[in-house]
């Protein structure tokens, strides 16, 4: 069998792992001519630590993983609010929790490839054409395959999705924030920042600080707002500027490529159509702020993988997976709704309960 999978995140080089495994010839292509930088902190915790652990990566994954003792809610002056352990959250999934960059997880899953999986890096679908038989997809490099299966796992705003399911306003439901992530490198403020994820929250604004392991700093900042903007570096520092905390001396060295995302749920009434299926964010983003969407992505492709392994009908095995994971993922989504109320509050006391009350914010 031969497969085409579209997008090389978490959820697309898992699903070319476990398909690769079971003997299938997969083509993994991205649009990105090099692999996504470091980026943002992950947790990956149950379901999908195990999917990990199945795969053989931890040992490798050992010497990535971020030890953070905690979050530490700060106020505009720094001072401690209040904070929430990490080896309690840990001790509680019985130590199946891994923190890890997302671009150190992408770089190990890409190293993990069997050989029946070829990575072409640059090139996008520009077409595709699913009735009877093989799925025929035209590519920007000028090739025309046939496959028997495509999966799209190329995130929020997939393109798969756009070109067979129709297009992202019928499917992406806006949350009413924005999320920006970005890397840089202050030494002064990594060590005022110690070895914790440090967060602070106003009305309206969240912003979050922790250390990389080569000693960098990953942000990432919250604000409300349903549009991406025509200028994301102006419009967060619009925004976030006299926060108060280390937060306008992070804001000026914000990079023109910084990440700058909506706050989004993907919802489908079915992840696929004909030999077509969606899979992590593609087919159910649960939104940037509800903290399992790598732990999804890892579960829903070992889940479509096995589905389609198991089964000679492929539109069977494509609905056995979505039925499977579909429970999980509502209660996430669910999780993800709820949290937006906390990450960014719009009133004082949200703030002064959010803060009292570290747990509700969704982080841990």
């Amino acid at each position: 069998m031969r497969v085409l999978v579209c997008g090389a995140g978490v959820a697309g080089l898992t699903t070319a792992w476990w398909l690769g495994r079971h003997g299938w010839d997969v083509l993994l292509v991205d649009r990105d001519e090099q692999p996504r930088d470091a980026a943002h902190l992950l947790d990956v915790g149950g379901a999908g630590y195990d999917v990990l652990d199945r795969m053989g990566l931890l040992p490798a994954l050992g010497s990535l993983r971020r030890n953070i003792p905690a979050i530490v809610y700060v106020d505009q002056d720094g001072s401690t609010l209040a904070t929430v352990s990490y080896l309690a959250t840990a001790t509680m999934l019985h130590g199946r929790l891994l923190t890890i960059m997302r671009g150190d997880l992408e770089t190990a899953l890409t190293a993990a490839l069997p050989p029946r999986v070829q990575v072409r890096r640059g090139v996008e679908i520009v077409s595709v054409e699913d009735s009877d038989g093989p799925v025929r997809v035209t590519l920007s490099d000028g090739g025309v395959l046939a496959v028997d299966a495509l999966i799209g796992a190329d995130g929020q705003h997939s393109a798969v999705r756009r070109m067979v399911f129709g297009p992202d306003r019928l499917y992406v439901r806006p949350l009413g924030q924005q999320c920006s992530t970005y890397l840089f490198r202050d030494d002064d403020l990594a060590q005022h920042l110690g070895p914790d994820l440090k967060v602070l929250s106003l009305a309206d604004r969240q912003a979050g600080f922790s250390r990389t392991a080569d000693g960098r700093i990953a942000a990432f900042l919250v604000h409300r707002g349903d549009r991406s903007p025509a200028d994301p570096v102006a419009e967060v520092r619009a925004r976030c500027t006299g926060m108060g905390w280390i937060v306008d001396q992070a804001l000026e060295q914000c990079p023109p490529s910084l990440r700058h995302v909506p706050v989004s749920q993907v919802e489908l009434a079915t992840w696929h159509v004909g030999r077509t299926v969606l899979v992590g964010d593609a087919a159910s983003a649960v939104s940037a702020l509800a903290g399992h969407g790598a732990s999804l992505a890892l579960l829903g492709a070992f889940r479509l993988a096995d589905s389609l392994a198991r089964s000679t009908d492929i539109g069977t095995a494509m609905a056995s997976y979505q039925l499977g994971l579909l429970p999980a993922v509502r209660q996430v989504q669910r999780a993800g709704r709820r949290a937006t109320g906390w990450v960014a509050p719009t009133t004082r006391w949200q703030i002064a309960i959010r803060d009292a009350v570290p747990a509700l914010s969704g982080g841990a």
